[in-house]
């Protein structure tokens, strides 16, 4: 799962080196929760990483297209996703070095690290559907997002468990 993670990260920043601040490569955290019939508390999950290529389709808008690798689930469960993203943003500042704005866009996650241990004779789903939005905020060669995602699919087999998190990412854009 390492080694598809970094060549998935070397492809992006190699196709994209060449676009200056486009590609940006983060770190980030949420505060991961599944909702419905589950009952269990909302945790912290710090092992999330990701690089995103962004293009501007005018002045204010954006899109960006982004890879990650996202911890989620909840208190004592940390199934591991390889999560494709891809968004719009509208840029309400945008002055060449400090850009502010709104985001949304679907993702699509795959779980890599299923941790089944903690589900007991529950079984994981393989496949997440989602969407996201939030605000985000560059300035210079720095990025950071803040913002929640819902899944749409059951992230437990047979039961209703809807993944959810509130995410803050950092990074540094090239």
């Amino acid at each position: 799962m390492k080694k598809l993670l970094m060549i998935a990260l070397f492809a992006i920043v190699a196709v994209g080196a060449s676009a200056q601040k486009n590609i940006t490569v983060w770190w980030g955290g949420n505060i991961a929760d599944v909702g419905g019939d589950i009952k269990a508390d909302a945790a912290f999950k710090a092992l999330n990483i990701g690089v995103a290529y962004t293009a501007p389709i005018t002045d204010e808008f954006d899109w960006s297209a982004g890879l990650s690798y996202a911890t989620k689930g909840c208190e004592n469960w940390d199934p591991g996703f390889l999560q494709i993203e891809g968004n719009g943003a509208w840029n309400f500042v945008n002055n060449g070095d400090a850009k502010v704005g709104i985001f949304t866009g679907p993702y699509l996650a795959f779980m890599v690290a299923k941790d089944e241990d903690a589900l007991g004779a529950l079984e994981a789903n393989s496949f997440d559907f989602g969407w996201q939005g939030g605000l985000t905020a560059g300035w210079k060669f720095l990025a950071f997002k803040l913002g929640y995602e819902y899944g749409f699919c059951n992230i437990i087999k047979d039961v209703d468990s809807k993944s959810g998190d509130f995410f803050i990412r950092v990074g540094v854009r090239f």
